[in-house]
């Protein structure tokens, strides 16, 4: 037997703050997620798979963007006509209302509704499969709906939970849960839902978030895409297939003995390491050990300006933003000891200071503090103290 486990297709994903990337890298992006999705399908009918189940939040938002309907729509049909049944919940981003304007989906989608509810299926070679879920009629569901899942059923051979939620404690957002209420039912495999990072939890069952079909934004890194799960009648074997065209990256390389320009290119460069298809943000580390006018190249905006205008003609690494840090520089340890001392025998001493501070000797408190016999070690103490405080913002 052979099942895809996908969830989190945000369909219909608008891809916000990208709006100055080249046109041809934006119509990339912006068909990243129909071109992962469409790849997800290729992926069923060559396979042959038995079914799929798509575990929530298939669209970005509640109201169902009308090209994203009809996306999810013509690929299902796809589906059917490879008679291959999909088990389906709607999740906290698609959540069910009455007023939805929807289209109709094909015969072999099986749709959960609110309460839980168990629907079986008979594969071509004959296993006999068991899947229990409920879909979201609310955006937040801050209840355990466990309890609400039935325990294995003796008479099938495979039985699957869906569940589009959170590890958590009653009272948080996302249909809560905690890994030891799923495995007490007894089920031979957990599809979940809801969480972006791709995850495997338990083994025995296998307990897994696919992540979402394709990173949307700097925080949904890596290779994204679903699950192709076989089962041989003794062991479930899932195994990670990429659909995902365009990869999120976010690279921070240190910069330090870097004395010119060709070497700072081939170290970004190097850097990057996903081979295709990536939007980048960098940060270059360490960036107050460059020459001056290396250091000018890059707080100009001219070194981004030109890793942008590289060749994007098939591929693409495209750095979209780039960041500098200085690293603290451990100024008050690089001075000589003896220079300290010698300073501090001139600095520290009453009529030095009683020069320096002069109308704030007007203030009382600092009247009363100066008058004091340790007023001289007090002060060379809290200088030390300040130093090795803001150590990390000297430059």
């Amino acid at each position: 037997m052979k099942f895809i486990h996908a969830a989190d297709l945000h369909l219909g994903s608008p891809f916000k703050g990208l709006t100055d990337l080249p046109l041809q890298i934006k119509q990339q992006v912006l068909q990243a997620i129909t071109q992962s999705f469409t790849a997800l399908i290729d992926t069923a009918v060559k396979q042959k798979v038995d079914f799929v189940i798509l575990a929530g939040d298939q669209f970005d938002d509640v109201q169902r963007n009308l090209q994203a309907q009809v996306l999810l729509q013509q690929q299902l049909i796809r589906l059917a006509d490879a008679q291959i049944p999909v088990f389906m919940v709607y999740g906290n981003h698609d959540y069910l209302t009455a007023d939805q304007a929807m289209i109709n989906l094909p015969d072999n989608v099986r749709v959960f509704g609110p309460k839980v509810t168990t629907k079986t299926l008979q594969t071509k070679s004959g296993v006999t499969v068991a899947v229990s879920g409920f879909s979201y009629d609310q955006n937040h569901i801050t209840t355990d709906r466990l309890a609400e899942y039935p325990q294995r059923q003796s008479q099938v051979d495979y039985q699957i939970g869906i569940l589009h939620g959170q590890i958590g404690q009653p009272g948080d957002n996302y249909a809560p849960f905690t890994l030891q209420e799923l495995m007490s039912k007894g089920y031979d495999y957990w599809a979940l839902g809801h969480i972006h990072q791709r995850s495997i939890l338990a083994q025995k069952p296998y307990i897994i978030y696919p992540g979402n079909i394709q990173g949307r934004h700097r925080n949904e890194t890596e290779a994204k895409g679903f699950y192709l799960v076989n089962y041989d009648g003794q062991q479930t074997r899932p195994q990670f297939q990429a659909s995902a065209p365009v990869i999120w990256q976010n690279v921070t390389l240190s910069v330090a003995d870097l004395t010119d320009i060709d070497k700072l290119m081939a170290a970004i460069q190097a850097a990057i390491t996903v081979p295709e298809n990536t939007l980048v943000e960098l940060t270059l580390t360490q960036v107050q050990t460059l020459p001056p006018k290396l250091l000018e190249k890059i707080t100009s905006g001219e070194l981004l300006a030109t890793l942008q205008t590289l060749d994007h003609q098939q591929h693409f690494n495209y750095v979209y933003r780039l960041k500098t840090e200085a690293q603290p520089l451990q100024v008050y340890q690089s001075i000589d000891a003896q220079y300290w001392q010698a300073a501090a025998k001139e600095v520290f001493q009453a009529d030095a200071i009683q020069k320096h501070l002069g109308k704030l000797q007007q203030v009382e408190a600092i009247r009363e503090l100066y008058q004091q016999k340790d007023f001289p070690q007090w002060i060379q103490q809290q200088t030390l103290t300040l130093l090795e405080q803001n150590e990390g913002e000297l430059q």
